[in-house]
């Protein structure tokens, strides 16, 4: 492939990204109560994330991740649909003053997201960051649809599912202010690969050549 091929279709990556990115708008496809470790509704893959055995090998986490029972108490973090006793699998807490970050690695993205939240509150806060740049950032009860209230409850176990609209996803930050805590677990979803400049090129190349047979073959008839 010679180079001035290659610069123009990472040029035509780069636009294809941007574009992507500015016209991201994430929304909340459904809300399951329960559902830690479950199947995942289709097409929202499969657990890649639970913070003990589960991680996919092209994502990471990074942030406080603690063990559960909480420590001094009986209760199970985050919350396991009402059962707050015997668990004691590892969770995210991000704390006061602190963020969490789930991220891919160079050369993959997001195309679904869900996770497992716990003792819903507020004050925390949910950012979604896109290839090629830009982000959406939701707030307190829009994090999860805005019922039930959130108040940190720690009866309240859901998981959320994430539409991206198409858009690629490559991290996902998790905030909480100045106040403890945000608590999740089973972060679930899709994880592919972005493709090379050499494959955009040859895909590009691939649509050229199909409309100059289109073209041919319509010449021809006429």
């Amino acid at each position: 492939m010679n180079i001035r091929m290659l610069a123009a279709a990472s040029a035509a990556f780069g636009i294809l990204a941007a574009a992507s990115a500015a016209s991201a708008a994430v929304t909340i496809s459904d809300v399951e109560e329960g559902n830690l470790f479950g199947a995942l509704k289709s097409g929202e893959g499969s657990i890649i994330y639970d913070f003990d055995a589960i991680k996919n090998v092209n994502t990471d986490y990074v942030g406080t991740v603690l063990q559960g029972p909480q420590t001094g108490t009986t209760s199970a973090s985050p919350p396991y649909g009402g059962s707050q006793t015997g668990d004691k699998t590892k969770y995210a807490s991000v704390q006061a003053g602190e963020t969490g970050t789930f991220s891919t690695l160079p050369g993959f993205y997001l195309s679904t997201f869900s996770f497992y939240l716990g003792s819903p509150d507020t004050y925390n806060t949910l950012t979604f960051n896109f290839l090629g740049g830009g982000s959406q950032t939701f707030n307190g009860t829009d994090i999860w649809g805005g019922s039930p209230p959130g108040n940190g409850n720690r009866d309240m176990g859901f998981r959320v599912y994430y539409d991206f609209g198409g858009a690629k996803v490559t991290s996902v930050t998790f905030g909480t202010g100045n106040t403890n805590a945000f608590e999740f677990d089973g972060i679930g979803g899709n994880v592919a690969a972005i493709p090379e400049p050499g494959t955009w090129a040859l895909m590009i190349m691939g649509f050229g050549g199909a409309g100059a047979m289109i073209r041919r073959r319509k010449t021809a008839l006429a």
